[in-house]
């Protein structure tokens, strides 16, 4: 590869868009035009006006990710133009995305013609202006790890920027010096598929209105909520501010607390949220920010009483279904609309929430959090075969990894946040990426991360040998009576007692991990540890008169998640784990679980064989939000800040392998367990993504009993356990069987 990383001689003060641009002729059209394109910290590319691709694809500290894309369909012959917007952030924002004191532009493109190659490559003859019309700032209530929000003046104002050339890089070689030295920038292929956003949809305006100080206000909505990238096409008078506020939701103002929120669709609530504004010049123009913006409604504020305001959307997300092969798109349809309504929702919030990273929300934060990534990563799991993103959150996160073996709560992030219980739903996330890809290579990359992550724990076992207190912070929940979401006593740095569980659980998935990659004496040890720190938590964790486990030792309260953790780790079976449960959900003084903890608490029903007895009370929440018209799931169904939140989308996973039945027996699914669940209705049926390909499953009533029929897209070899208790072991890829419950 060629192309020098160019640079501004410059050191800029505040943040600004950079435009290179190159130009050059052709003579005739050639048949491709390959291009490789990074930039600090981040571009779009355009071609003759025509957006090609944006990036560069976020990533770990040590390394640019770099986009490949053909670019030939937007050339034509004659004068041709290459234009890469920059955007260069100084100062404390924009956390998820690593940046250097310049703007800096690394480009090498590849003209095809037959046996004909020309190069176009980054150098000092490229040309470089800096615009001096926008400012940026942080939005209100909005987190600096999102882009900042921009303040357009009327007028372009460019500056030339002298360029220099900073260094040759070379991706196809190792990444050091002869001498051994690291250079400026490690460069890599973009890991995961480049996408772009959707075809432009127009918004609905729904609500024009005069305000109390006298400003004209139009409300847009969008139907469902989602990540876009929005284009606003106005014509308004000379000087007239226009200001563009993205809102999740309508919301009541309560005084000086947060606004209340019921119906979210409710137009006589009010429209709040973080927002652009612009200066018009009096003629038609097009504002698009740099950055998606999260939203469901759009509400333009402006001086002008004749403002002429259109906005479109084209919507962001990663492309799980473009990127699935043979077919592998998960689906879900049953008798209850209920439950299709929860699957959609839940594939919208999901969708949502993964871009170029899994965010635990899209508005807020956009951070990838090891806790919210392990959830959608399972749900995501069974909405599309292709793993990319799944492989991808394990090795950003394995690059975060602190000396003392913790890894870093969300990553990528300039600011270090240190969260223990994080570290162990990374191992969990591993396992369970083993799991459904079968893909022992790059778990046993993997596994000395992991080792030193586990030791990072037994460093923190104290002389009763259950996991101590920490300097970090050991959020467990968002849990009311819970200060900053750590059980009482927790948080003066006492031992709380789910994570000494948590760590028997991640030492009993590594152990399966190990024994799958032939390292059987290391999994023989992290048993013992495993068996070591149950018999420890039994011993000191444990209320006798309650029978329950406690939250913290020494302590008497209690809670669901020592009681479900309990299960998980095997610090309980068989009928004291069933028995356990049935304490927990009886008693209105334990703590219960928030959202975030939903998935891990079916999971522990499904384990002590208890699904059917309580899980519809866990769904009520998810039926509360659809009553109050929500298009994506919250943080929590009472009052959420946030009104997207990955780790709520849990109905796609237990309706895919609950209802449906479909679970990875074996690693990869080369055994599949399908296990079907009626649950009171009268038909279901679904797709299962598995690798290169599919199962599909069908059960409907028919008679006294059921029809089931299961399909797989290649033979594998299925376990099949009816409702009843009958097992079938077959090879075929077609199958249809009667049953009763």
């Amino acid at each position: 590869m060629n192309g020098y990383w160019i640079t501004t001689r410059q050191t800029p003060q505040k943040s600004a868009y950079y435009y290179f641009t190159k130009q050059f002729s052709l003579e005739k059209l050639p048949e491709s035009f390959s291009v490789n394109i990074c930039a600090d910290r981040r571009y779009i590319l355009y071609i003759n006006g025509v957006e090609i691709a944006h990036g560069p694809c976020q990533s770990g500290e040590e390394m640019r990710y770099f986009e490949t894309v053909n670019a030939a369909h937007a050339l034509k012959k004659g004068e041709n133009e290459i234009a890469v917007r920059v955007f260069h952030v100084v100062g404390d924002s924009f956390i998820a995305v690593y940046g250097k004191e310049k703007p800096a532009l690394w480009f090498c493109g590849k003209l095809r013609s037959g046996y004909e190659e020309t190069l176009l490559f980054s150098d000092s003859s490229w040309q470089c202006k800096r615009s001096d019309a926008v400012s940026f700032r942080r939005g209100e209530r909005i987190h600096n790890s999102v882009a900042p929000f921009e303040d357009v003046a009327k007028d372009e104002i460019l500056t030339d920027e002298e360029i220099i050339e900073d260094y040759e890089p070379r991706p196809e070689r190792a990444s050091t010096t002869c001498y051994g030295l690291n250079e400026k920038y490690i460069l890599t292929p973009r890991p995961i598929p480049v996408f772009t956003s959707d075809k432009s949809e127009k918004l609905k305006e729904i609500r024009r209105y005069t305000d109390k100080d006298g400003k004209t206000c139009v409300e847009f909505d969008a139907g469902r909520y989602t990540t876009s990238f929005v284009d606003v096409v106005f014509k308004a008078k000379t000087e007239a501010e226009i200001k563009i506020t993205y809102a999740e939701c309508y919301a009541f103002p309560d005084g000086e607390n947060k606004p209340k929120k019921f119906r979210r669709d409710d137009t006589s609530g009010c429209l709040f949220g973080a927002y652009d504004s612009v200066i018009s010049d009096g003629n038609k123009k097009t504002f698009t920010p740099f950055w998606y913006r999260a939203f469901r409604f759009i509400k333009i504020e402006t001086d002008d009483a004749g403002i002429d305001v259109e906005i479109f959307h084209r919507r962001y997300v990663y492309p799980f279904e473009k990127a699935a092969e043979n077919g592998g798109v998960g689906s879900f349809l049953c008798s209850d609309e209920t439950l299709n309504k929860m699957w959609d929702v839940s594939l919208n919030t999901v969708e949502c929430s993964t871009h170029e990273i899994f965010v635990d929300c899209p508005y807020y934060e956009q951070q990838q959090y090891c806790m919210d990534g392990a959830l959608e990563s399972l749900f995501a799991f069974r909405m599309s075969n292709d793993r990319s993103m799944q492989k991808k959150i394990i090795f950003d996160m394995a690059q975060s990894q602190q000396t003392d073996g913790m890894i870093q709560a969300n990553y990528p992030s300039t600011h270090r946040q240190i969260i223990p219980g994080f570290t162990l739903f990374w191992v969990l996330m591993s396992r369970e990426y083993l799991r459904y890809t079968g893909d022992t290579e790059f778990v046993r990359s993997m596994s000395g991360v992991v080792d030193r992550a586990l030791e990072g724990f037994e460093a923190m076992l104290n002389e009763r040998g259950i996991v101590g207190g920490s300097k970090y912070w050991m959020f467990t929940d968002w849990v009311d009576s819970w200060k900053l979401g750590v059980p009482t006593g927790g948080i003066e740095r006492e031992p709380v007692t789910v994570y000494s569980m948590m760590y028997a659980a991640a030492l009993e998935s590594q152990a399966q991990v190990c024994e799958k990659c032939g390292r059987r004496g290391l999994a023989e040890e992290y048993r013992e540890r495993k068996s070591r720190i149950i018999q420890n938590i039994n011993k000191y964790c444990f209320d006798a008169e309650k029978q329950m486990y406690v939250d913290v030792p020494g302590r008497r309260d209690f809670s669901r998640h020592t009681a479900v953790w309990a299960v998980l780790s095997d610090t309980v079976t068989g009928d004291d784990a069933r028995e356990l449960i049935i304490r927990a959900f009886g008693d209105e003084s334990v703590s219960k679980c928030s959202f975030s903890m939903n998935y891990y608490t079916f999971r522990a029903l499904e384990k002590a064989g208890l699904y059917d007895d309580y899980s519809d009370e866990l769904f009520d929440g998810w039926r509360y939000m659809l009553d109050m018209h929500c298009t994506t799931w919250c943080e929590n169904p009472g009052q959420p800040r946030s009104e997207c939140h990955g780790w709520s989308s849990v109905p796609i996973y237990e309706f895919s392998e609950h209802i449906l039945g479909v679970y990875p027996e074996d690693d990869g699914y080369k055994v599949v367990r399908i296990t079907p669940h009626t649950f009171g209705l009268e038909n279901a049926q679904g797709r299962v993504p598995v690798p290169g390909g599919y199962i599909d499953v069908s059960f409907k009533k028919h008679g006294d009993g059921y029809i089931l029929h299961i399909s797989s897209s290649k033979r594998r070899t299925l376990h099949i356990i009816l409702p009843g208790g009958d097992e079938i072991l077959t090879d075929e890829s077609e199958i249809s069987l009667e049953f009763t419950e």
